[in-house]
């Protein structure tokens, strides 16, 4: 679970699914096959980089 939360959107009655991040990770090849930029079971250089808030809340701590 993310330990930082959006209240302003929450507040403007955004669900977790209508907002937005991008993450940043390093990459060294780009298509998933180094798996320097995974996090859990999601490749940012695949899967991502765009990801919704309800995609991240189901992702490790780790990042």
């Amino acid at each position: 679970m993310i330990k930082f939360t959006l209240p302003v959107l929450f507040e403007l009655g955004f669900p977790a699914e209508r907002i937005y991040t991008s993450l940043e990770r390093r990459m060294k090849c780009g298509i998933g096959k180094c798996g320097r930029c995974n996090i859990g079971p999601k490749y940012v250089c695949v899967d991502g980089p765009v990801f919704s808030y309800a995609e991240l809340q189901g992702l490790p701590e780790q990042f």
